[in-house]
């Protein structure tokens, strides 16, 4: 019996120290894991539990606003809500998709399915930038699980007006198309942020030690165009292109002293607060990113470096025949039969068959540096994303037959806003200037940073005393004698030009029977020209009339005819034949 106990007491020794040695086995792993994370892991672990403890919410930065040339709001930010769920707070889905969709008006399945497939989300955006009448509503219902963000919304007040001239910015702030795009980064200043500090369950309990960094709001931008004539020229293109029932059109106005565009507008247009449900093809602003062949609104510009270079003089006669030119397999026509002509009947006739003779003399070489001299074939670089540069073939690619096309109008391609431009050099004496679609940068507090008020002259394309020959004598021929007579003004002389140019194929390069572009350039008033308008009217309904001169030329008269006046600029026809009012 005594052994027994001796061995019962032996044995619960033994277990007392086996279960000490494990214990301080167990003591020294912990301990030196506890080592390990103090000092191999803590830099991880304590960021981990940071980043558990604090979170960040930016500061947003308030987007600059965009300006017409007389200081007019067109672009602006201002702050809405979206209607958001926390789907951890909410106990019955279906209940509560019902109740807050008669307020939002998005189907209940929709909002439920949101809730369903992010349950562990705080932030469920059911319904954004909402107006005032539904944010009442959303306040009212009396849901925990359910709040209301505020977000920067871009507001365009002009609605339709200058769309594609401005673009539009998207639901994260950045800009899309156009000047928001290309602005961006100055218009949309610099994000801040503010650290909060969250208990276990999420709950904002403090800020955090890090200070919050303070947003910079993004600056303006003032641009040249203006707002009213902006205005009459969009109202003057859409009448033009329902009343010829034709596929769309384009019209850019410029002030020919300095090259500033006063207005660009497309047709068919959009509201610029709806831009991302409009199709892309109708946002692209086509006046400069769809380049198309000039016809005959290229002649004055042919003809100026013709008069230059001595190619052919002021009163020389050159046979017309009659209305036919057989140049081996190729026949050249004029819409009409006419004989000798000089250089000024040429141009108020249009005449296809004179220019071609001329450009035949001018030769290939001589007519390639006209058009690249003038700008074709090279962005303007007027500063909008996604500008064309045309068609402007090298010259070893030219042929025999480039020499006639070319010289009315064929075998380029030409923008609108290049096309101006070009008129814009003419009317200025020669003098070839830099577009500009943007009159002054300015900081966020309105001062200015950045001002671009005196012209930008580039290169001199023509001599100043065939500039205003061409312009003041052939191209007012035109309007006065000629096929551009529907751009006769009352009030104001006006010089312009007719085209009308075959169309190609959408899908194939072929021109397609009955597509036609109908172009008219006009400038007013004649003696100090102060605008140039460009109207392009593309595919009037067939059995319609479809010539510039018929489509385009009565839009560029009212065009000229409303800013001019518009602009306080004195009507230069005599008394007894005008009546200058603004019409607004």
């Amino acid at each position: 019996m005594p052994n027994d106990q001796a061995e019962t007491s032996h044995l619960r020794i033994r277990a007392a120290v086996l279960v000490c040695v494990c214990v301080s086995i167990l003591f020294i792993g912990l301990g030196a894991r506890l080592y390990q994370i103090n000092t191999e892991f803590s830099a991880k672990l304590t960021a981990i539990a940071r980043g558990q403890q604090q979170s960040g919410s930016v500061l947003p930065a308030r987007r600059g606003m965009i300006l017409d040339v007389r200081g007019r709001v067109i672009a602006s930010t201002e702050s809405r809500p979206d209607v958001f769920v926390d789907a951890t707070l909410v106990k019955d889905i279906e209940r509560l998709a019902a109740k807050l969709a008669s307020r939002v008006n998005e189907p209940a399945a929709a909002i439920a399915e949101k809730i369903r497939a992010r349950p562990d989300s705080r932030f469920i955006i059911v319904a954004r930038e909402i107006d005032d009448v539904t944010e009442d509503a959303v306040s009212t219902l009396g849901e925990a699980a359910v709040g209301l963000s505020q977000r920067a919304v871009r507001t365009y007040p002009l609605h339709e007006s200058m769309a594609h001239v401005l673009g539009w910015v998207g639901h994260d702030g950045e800009g899309m198309e156009g000047l928001e795009l290309e602005y961006d980064k100055h218009l949309a200043g610099t994000q801040g942020w503010r650290g909060t500090i969250r208990d276990a369950r999420r709950r904002a309990i403090g800020r955090s030690e890090r200070g919050p960094v303070a947003p910079q709001d993004g600056g303006h931008i003032v641009l040249t165009i203006d707002a009213e004539i902006q205005r009459v020229t969009e109202n003057a293109l859409a009448r033009a292109v329902l009343d010829k029932r034709a596929e769309s059109g384009v019209a850019v106005v410029m002030s020919a002293r300095t090259g500033e565009v006063r207005a660009m507008a497309c047709y068919p247009t959009f509201d610029a607060n709806e831009a991302p449900t409009i199709p892309a093809a109708v946002r692209r602003n086509r006046s400069v990113t769809d380049p198309t062949e000039p016809g005959s609104t290229f002649k004055p510009i042919i003809m100026s470096s013709a008069l230059d270079g001595g190619f052919v003089s002021r009163t020389e006669k050159i046979d017309c025949e009659m209305g036919t030119l057989r140049l081996g397999r190729r026949v050249v026509k004029d819409t009409k039969p006419h004989g000798l002509m000089n250089v000024k009947g040429i141009i108020a006739n249009s005449s296809n068959i004179g220019m071609t003779k001329i450009g035949m003399r001018m030769g290939n070489e001589v007519l390639h540096d006209t058009v690249r001299r003038f700008g074709f074939g090279s962005i303007t670089e007027v500063g909008f994303p996604g500008e064309a540069r045309g068609l402007v073939r090298p010259l070893k690619k030219w042929s025999r037959s480039s020499t006639p096309s070319v010289s009315y109008g064929y075998e380029v391609s030409v923008t609108a806003l290049q096309l101006a431009t070009a008129f814009v050099a003419l009317v200025n004496d020669g003098v070839l200037l830099r577009p500009r679609l943007v009159r002054a940068i300015l900081d966020a507090s309105g001062d200015v940073s950045q001002e671009f008020v005196d012209p930008d002259p580039l290169r001199r394309v023509a001599s100043t005393e065939v500039s205003r020959y061409v312009t003041r004598e052939l191209m007012r021929a035109v309007v006065e004698e000629g096929g551009g007579h529907r751009a006769r003004s009352d009030n104001y002389t006006v010089m312009g030009k007719t085209g009308t140019a075959k169309l190609l194929y959408k899908d194939k390069p072929a021109y397609e029977p009955g597509a036609y572009l109908g172009t008219f350039v006009g400038a007013a008033p004649i003696g100090s020209p102060e605008l140039v308008a460009v109207v392009m009217i593309r595919r009037p309904a067939q059995g319609l009339a479809y010539y510039g001169g018929a489509v385009s030329a009565p839009a560029v008269k009212d065009i000229l005819d409303r800013s001019l006046a518009y602009l306080g600029v004195l009507p230069d026809r005599p008394k007894e034949a005008r009546q200058a009012t603004y019409r607004p």
